[in-house]
């Protein structure tokens, strides 16, 4: 049958049509038999993990923690029953402060007029002074009942944070170490300066990572950092 096929052709042809039915056969040959190793094509190299130059292996001392007191924190007791809006309203922002940067640092505080407006409807910023930054904190005063000669005043009020907040390094660290140092077996973050200015809410374009060693088969897990009003927080990327 072979032989009679090749009747009528060439000797050019002939060995034209050789050539290609070997190089077809070593094609199918590649395909469906299997790898030196048996199980067939070797798989494609995953690609390399970057990984973040600086090493979080220790939990940061400075760190203000979440179920901290207000001693832990450097402050005073707070202010008393009898103490005026002014002064309740400056404790307030200065313990706001701290657990936004999350590090322990004097902070100072100040109103506009030295004092809260105390009339319903009214607003008076209040400002904070961390490290050298000033953070403006906005205080309404919602409502005003009583406060005669014969009762007591009730005032009804709300502090608003600032639209920008300290990030911190060492609080970005420390934070990353506490929440993930049980599950990971290696943490890192991005090369931060130790104390920056960003806007809160946002995100600050510095990641953390860490390796993941729960699951069949190690892996990196990448995060976002973001500044909220009670300090770093991480958001894992997808």
């Amino acid at each position: 049958m072979i032989r009679r096929y090749f009747e009528g052709l060439s000797r050019f042809e002939a060995a034209f049509v050789v050539a290609v039915a070997c190089l077809a056969a070593v094609g199918i040959g590649r395909a469906f038999w299997p790898g030196p190793d048996g199980g067939g094509p070797a798989p494609r190299p995953a690609a390399a993990v970057k990984k973040l130059p600086v090493v979080v292996d220790s939990a940061e001392p400075e760190l203000i923690g979440t179920d901290l007191g207000r001693s832990a924190m450097g402050l005073p007791p707070p202010p008393g029953s009898d103490a005026s809006l002014t002064e309740k309203v400056l404790d307030e922002i200065r313990e706001k402060t701290l657990g936004m940067a999350g590090i322990r640092a004097q902070v100072g505080a100040r109103c506009e007029g030295d004092e809260v407006t105390v009339k319903k409807g009214e607003w008076t910023v209040c400002t904070a002074t961390y490290r050298g930054v000033k953070l403006a904190w906005e205080v309404l005063v919602e409502d005003v009942t009583g406060g005669g000669a014969w009762t007591v005043q009730f005032i009804d009020y709300h502090v608003f944070p600032p639209d920008s907040g300290v990030l911190l390094a060492k609080a970005v660290q420390g934070r990353f170490w506490d929440q993930y140092r049980k599950d990971a077996k290696e943490l890192r973050c991005d090369k931060m300066p130790p104390l920056k200015r960003v806007a809160l809410g946002a995100d600050t374009g510095y990641r953390c990572q860490y390796l993941d060693v729960e699951g069949d088969a190690p892996r990196w897990v990448n995060a976002k950092v973001f500044l909220e009003e009670f300090g770093p927080v991480f958001r894992e990327v997808e």
